[in-house]
C-alpha cells in the first residue's frame, strides 16, 4: 500500500535511515513483517509494525506476496 503521509510509530515519526525522506512511503507486509520503501526507494524493516496493523490500515488485502519483490511489481514499483 502506499502511505502518503507521515507514518507515526508509537509516537514518533518514522524516517528513511538513508535519505531522511518522512513521507511518500510504500508499505508491504511480507511474511509476518512490515518493510518501508521511502521514495528514493531506500528499504528498512520496520519492526514497529506488524501484519495486523497492515492490515487494518490497508483495507481489504486482495492478495498476499510471497517475496518482497512480488509486493512491490504488483504495486508498480
Amino acid at each position: 500500500m502506499t502511505h502518503p503521509h507521515p507514518l507515526v510509530v508509537d509516537g514518533d515519526v518514522r524516517a528513511c535511515g538513508t535519505c531522511g525522506s518522512y513521507r511518500g512511503w510504500v508499505v508491504i507486509s511480507i511474511r509476518d513483517e512490515v518493510w518501508l520503501r521511502c521514495p528514493a526507494g531506500h528499504e528498512q524493516h520496520e519492526p514497529g509494525l506488524d501484519t495486523a496493523w497492515y492490515d487494518r490500515h490497508s483495507g481489504p488485502v486482495t492478495q498476499r506476496h510471497d517475496t518482497y519483490d512480488d509486493g512491490l511489481r504488483d504495486l508498480g514499483h
